[in-house]
């Protein structure tokens, strides 16, 4: 059984929806055992009323938190007693634990995974990847999409590397195609820092098909698309909330109709990002989810799911294993 520690603080509605979430997994069935960081006495209060017994999990107390006005650097020291450091801690320490859920400031879950927990060698920072079901029967890998906001050539080879074994192992792609985000497929387009990563990319083995557009994100033309954080997280936020206006003007035209609760319904099943689990941050030593801000308890249950489906994988075995050739 896995050993999950979740930072049950930082989460935009606090931590009642996060401890709800994991109730949730536990009353399901999932094979996982949860240690909570957080204030004891009101996560005992919460798992209690929800019929959760004392002996499936476990705290870590925490009463302070890092909020998103902290700057992500705040994570190095003086911070030691916030849930998102003290769930690192636990991480880093424990031998039966493998991986943390958090819905904490990005920045610092970023900061806090090399300087806290440490890295896969040859990497100095780590990436964030959100895996995206608007992309026909496979799920889209998009990477970065909110970490690193300016990247190098080097970085975006990286990243392409990582993906592509995010794609092999947890979505099962035997040779996921990877694309290069730019203004156009034509091999000439894009800055020069996309043609200068164009160049390397092409040069690892990957099954790299060059350069994609925005509008990729849906035409199943990639499973793997390559941008710097800046990019890919417009890219990942333009497009949920395009899906969800689609479902609303369905919702409006179809006028109660079943037909038109079926499509709204299916809309927000492939564009509703939040309620698909979380963003895997990419080259940790173990393995990082961050939930979206604004998680409720389906999310966490997902999140959970994921987690558990990335350690069967053996994914970050398979990042490290890429990132060694």
């Amino acid at each position: 059984m896995i050993h999950i520690v979740i930072d049950t603080l930082g989460a935009d509605a606090g931590l009642e929806p996060i401890v709800t979430g994991v109730a949730s997994a536990l009353a399901e069935g999932l094979d996982f055992y949860p240690v909570l960081v957080g204030p004891t006495q009101q996560l005992q209060q919460i798992l209690a009323q929800r019929n959760i017994e004392s002996s499936r999990y476990a705290i870590v107390d925490a009463c302070e938190f890092i909020t998103n006005e902290d700057a992500p650097t705040c994570i190095f020291g003086g911070k030691d007693e916030t849930s998102m450091v003290k769930a690192y801690a636990y991480l880093k320490a424990s031998d039966t634990c493998g991986a943390m859920l958090s819905a904490g400031n990005t920045g610092a879950l970023l900061v806090g995974s090399i300087c806290r927990l440490g890295l896969l060698p040859g990497l100095k920072f780590p990436a964030l990847l959100s895996a995206l079901p608007c992309n026909g029967e496979n799920l889209l890998c998009l990477v970065d999409c909110g970490a690193n906001i300016e990247c190098t050539a080097d970085d975006l080879v990286r990243f392409a590397k990582m993906g592509h074994a995010f794609a092999t192992s947890y979505c099962g792609i035997d040779c996921p195609r990877v694309g290069l985000m730019s203004v156009g497929r034509e091999r000439q387009k894009g800055t020069a820092l996309i043609q200068q990563a164009y160049e390397k990319i092409s040069r690892q083995g990957l099954n790299f098909v060059g350069n994609v557009e925005g509008s990729d994100l849906v035409s199943d033309y990639v499973d793997v698309i390559v941008t710097d954080g800046f990019s890919g997280n417009l890219l990942l936020k333009c497009a949920e909330s395009v899906g969800k206006a689609a479902a609303r003007i369905v919702e409006r035209l179809g006028a109660g109709t079943e037909e038109a609760e079926k499509c709204r319904r299916a809309i927000l099943e492939t564009f509703d990002f939040n309620s698909q689990g979380a963003a895997t941050f990419l080259g940790p030593k173990k393995t990082v989810v961050k939930m979206h801000g604004q998680a409720n308890a389906d999310t966490v249950v997902a999140s959970i799911k994921q987690v558990l489906r990335l350690e069967k994988a053996g994914f970050t075995q398979a990042v490290a294993a890429q990132l060694g050739k």
